[in-house]
């Protein structure tokens, strides 16, 4: 560790202060490279912090073939980031500089992965040659199969570690500091690997600067696809009022539920069968041909979830793609059954339409498994030609999918939203902090796929440049956040009251608490949301914020299980009011959510349950902030898109201000 001198007293607690220039919270790909280029550009002074070296979703998630977005530069189709903005912006309620931004930087981010060592594919020439992925018209997507960013991470981390860069592992961030005009100082850290010593388990660093790449949301939902060792921490932020953006847009869809995995691409394309049973796996019921009038149809909708994976309101109507998640989140949230996938055996009909064969199959799904040279009697066969790795996946997780079935749910899988921040990742509204990666709600309602990945390293190189803009900072004085350390180590002392140390009752409590909030959120937040049970589920979780701010007898060992949870259930706070509001504001079905009511219109025939609210177009020209106002209770706010930049960039003008380094003012 670093060396300290420094201790900051009160009561009976003495925490050690430790300094530096820049404090970088967690250690995915984000935070990784932001580290990198703060090097070097000359930043010697810097810490990152984690609770979990091995954790986070970039080491620990993918899907069949995981997509990084970035501009076309080996492709027959002409490709510009002008072009390239107008994917990002097609979804709406995004700004057009951030969504131009994140397109001009998108090829200098590539090739800096590329530079440390990623084995994109390219062709005999040297050239990345991509695919068409969600929302992309140009054949942007490339990918070095299911773990990309597991691989992202690798090289970034050689990196780190050839530069010799400090990292404090099993460190929880429980606290961020700032001063009274809203300056970020530095944070109250929970050294893990000291929980029974009650004098040195706290300490403080001050910092000039802060950059938090702790990734989505991950822990408030009980359907979820991100990877268990993953929680998220966004509610860091919102406790000292960061302002958010877009919370309401998450990203559901269809995935395995044991073995967290989206089920995307070759695993819908290969048409697997559906069904569902009762709790104890009984009673199986092929519930999909019930809704579709053909073979045709139904094939056509199969295959295409694997090209629109994510949950998408628009697609649901006309027997769409989307028609299939419904049909699942209906057996599931609704009936309570238990839905599965199954590649030993292809999809059933009804006794009408015959039995299932080539022919049956939809054209765009037959000419795709013939060019790929991947037909064949079963699912499963048709997954090892079209795309083993998929397969070997599952048998690396001790699930072999040719011997049993998946269990599946539409289940949260990102969040388009997040922290609000300016075209520098620079939060808007606390000066110094830098939410990057998917903490950062840089994305509207939809995104291209695989842009996440590029948001992040583009994110990674902006803040670095505008923290190196600033250049040298004043030194930090601890009395500027005594009040917020005396708050938090009174908070630490009162879960340890009356603790008899009953390990498996604390346990207990804390399990029941997470589970309360998970259920929540995926019963009122996710895909299918009405604006009464959202009200009273953001009812339920400020009472249930109440219950674990004041909780007692919890043992130190799970001090940091309750402290994150104490986060959780204050962000959970924040997208529920994101959501109310929204809905007030006349807020219809769009993106990866259907906003049902009395009044609205019935999606299919024999889904009257379903009524769906109409888009309001209207609001995808603003961009939702939710923040706090002087009393600290919640308010929202609509913020008019700004447009893509369309200066001419005359390079005599563009050449004095990069010399005189005025572009960092805007």
């Amino acid at each position: 560790m670093i060396e300290t001198t420094e201790m900051f007293k009160f009561q009976n607690q003495s925490l050690p202060i430790y300094r530096t220039s820049v404090l970088i919270i967690g250690t995915g790909a984000a935070s990784l490279s932001c580290a990198i280029h703060l090097n070097r550009m000359g930043c010697e002074d810097m810490l990152l912090v984690t609770d979990n070296l091995n954790g986070g979703t970039s080491r620990n998630t993918g899907s069949d073939k995981q997509t990084y977005y970035r501009l076309s530069d080996a492709s027959h189709v002409p490709d510009s980031p002008y072009s390239m903005v107008e994917s990002y912006m097609q979804g709406g309620a995004t700004h057009g500089d951030i969504a131009f931004i994140e397109s001009q930087n998108s090829s200098r981010a590539f090739y800096n992965l590329v530079s440390l060592g990623m084995d994109f594919p390219h062709n005999r020439y040297g050239g990345y040659v991509g695919y068409k992925t969600d929302h992309d018209p140009s054949s942007r997507g490339i990918s070095l199969g299911p773990y990309t960013s597991r691989e992202m991470v690798r090289v970034l981390m050689n990196e780190v570690v050839r530069r010799e860069l400090p990292i404090w592992d099993k460190c929880d961030v429980i606290r961020l500091l700032k001063d009274k005009d809203n300056n970020i100082n530095g944070a109250v850290i929970l050294d893990k690997s000291k929980l029974k010593d009650d004098q040195h388990k706290l300490l403080v660093v001050l910092a000039n600067h802060v950059v938090l790449g702790t990734g989505g949301p991950a822990g408030l939902y009980s359907s979820s696809v991100y990877p268990r060792v993953h929680v998220g921490s966004i509610g860091l932020a919102m406790e000292i009022g960061a302002e958010s953006a877009n919370l309401t847009e998450s990203q559901f869809g269809i995935s395995s539920i044991s073995f967290r995995w989206n089920l995307s691409g070759s695993y819908q394309q290969v048409l697997p069968r559906y069904y569902s049973t009762d709790q104890d796996g009984h009673n199986p019921v092929d519930f999909l041909s019930h809704y579709f009038s053909s073979w045709k149809s139904l094939t056509n909708a199969v295959f295409l979830k694997g090209y629109q994976w994510p949950f998408d309101a628009a697609k649901i109507p006309n027997e769409g793609s989307s028609l299939i998640d419904l049909l699942i989140y209906q057996e599931t949230q609704v009936k309570k059954r238990r839905v599965f996938i199954d590649f030993r055996k292809n999809l059933m009909g009804k006794p009408e339409w015959g039995p299932f064969d080539k022919t049956s199959v939809c054209d765009i799904a037959s000419e795709y498994l013939e060019q790929s040279e991947a037909w064949a009697p079963t699912p499963f066969e048709r997954l090892k030609l079209l795309n083993k790795l998929a397969v070997d996946i599952y048998k690396k997780n001790h699930i072999d999918l040719e011997k049993e079935p998946l269990e599946i749910d539409v289940c949260a899988q990102h969040n388009n939203g997040g922290l609000s921040a300016d075209i520098w990742w620079e939060s808007t509204n606390i000066s110094h902090l830098y939410p990057i990666g998917e903490v950062n709600g840089s994305h509207g309602v939809s995104r291209p796929g695989g842009s996440a990945l590029n948001a992040g390293q583009v994110g990674a190189l902006r803040a670095a440049t505008r923290i190196i803009g600033y250049g040298k900072q004043k030194p930090l004085n601890i009395s500027d956040c005594e009040t917020q350390l005396k708050g938090i180590i009174l908070q630490v002392e009162n879960y340890n009251k009356n603790s008899d140390n009953d390990l498996s009752k604390a346990k207990k409590i804390i399990d029941e608490q997470l589970k309360e909030l998970q259920y929540r959120m995926s019963r009122f937040a996710g895909p299918i949301r009405d604006y009464k049970f959202v009200c009273m589920a953001l009812t339920q979780a400020k009472k249930q914020h109440e219950i674990i701010f004041n909780m007692q007898g919890i043992p130190n060992v799970y001090l940091p299980k309750v402290l994150k949870l104490r986060h959780m259930v204050l962000a959970q706070v924040w997208y529920l009011f994101a959501i109310k509001t929204y809905l007030e504001k006349g807020g219809g079905s769009r993106g990866s959510y259907l906003v049902v009511s009395k009044k609205g219109k019935v999606p299919h025939t024999l889904l009257n349950n379903y009524r769906m609210i109409a888009e309001n177009k209207s609001l995808c020209s603003f961009v939702h902030i939710v923040g706090t106002n002087e009393l600290t209770e919640l308010e929202s706010k609509w913020i008019p898109c700004r447009a893509v930049p369309s200066e001419s960039f005359w390079f005599e003008k563009v050449w004095r201000e990069f010399k005189e380094k005025t572009y960092l003012d805007s």
